[in-house]
Order: C-alpha cells, then structure tokens, then sequence
C-alpha cells in the first residue's frame, strides 16, 4: 500500500522519462546498423529534451509570469468562457443568465497584462529553445 503511495506520488513523473529513456538505450546498445543507432540517437536526444523542460518548468513556479498566469489570466479565461457558456445556454433553456463585467480598472489591467504574460511565457520559451 505505501509502495503504491509512493509511487503515486513521484514515480510517475520519473517513470514518464526514466522508462522511455532507458527503452532508448537498450535500443541503441541493441542496434544493428547505422541507421537504427542514429535513431536511437534522435530518441535519446528527444526525451532528455522534455525532461530537461519539465525539470526548468518544475523550478519556477513562483515566478512572475507564473504566479501572473494563476492571477490574472486564469480568472479571464474563466470568465470569457461564461460569457460564452452563458451566450449557449440561455437560447437552449430560455433563460436569462447574465455574466457581470469586471470593473473598468481591472479590466484595463488585464489589457495589458494578459499580453505581457504571454509575450513573456513566449520569451522565455524562445531563450530554452534557441538559447543553446
């Protein structure tokens, strides 16, 4: 029981790269030619990839942009998708649900920082991939 616990808790992410990259490198020490060693290779270099982001994602949960996202664009998205929801449902069940406006103020905020925190998020993904 406390095995699976365990396991539920931290093995699943270690397994969702430790499993496949080890299936990696059997295949590799296990190639015949040139060309499933070289694709072995690409595997490898594929997995470690995502593990490397994954890990760099774990590390900066308190960021600005992060703590940004769970503050600001989460809410909007939640409320656009009642503006929607809402816009559907009402014609089906004849109702009249309304959906209140969030205040002018922050609705400019989140103008510009709903965009900032996407332009940022795109940056930093850019500097991972291209910095190397």
């Amino acid at each position: 029981m406390l095995s699976a616990i365990l396991n539920w808790l931290g093995g699943g992410i270690v397994k969702q790269f430790t499993d496949p990259l080890l299936a990696a490198y059997q295949a590799k020490l296990n190639a015949k030619n040139d060309t499933d060693r070289l694709e072995a290779d690409l595997t490898i270099n594929r997995i470690e990839a995502a593990r490397d982001i994954a890990l760099a994602e774990s590390g900066r949960a308190w960021s600005a942009t992060s703590v940004g996202r769970w503050l600001i664009v989460l809410p909007f998205g939640c409320w656009w998708a009642a503006i929607y929801f809402v816009q559907i449902i009402n014609p089906w069940f004849g109702l009249e649900l309304v959906v209140i406006d969030v205040p002018a103020r922050i609705h400019d905020m989140a103008l510009v920082l709903v965009p900032a925190i996407v332009i940022a998020d795109a940056g930093a993904f850019a500097a991972r991939r291209f910095g190397k």
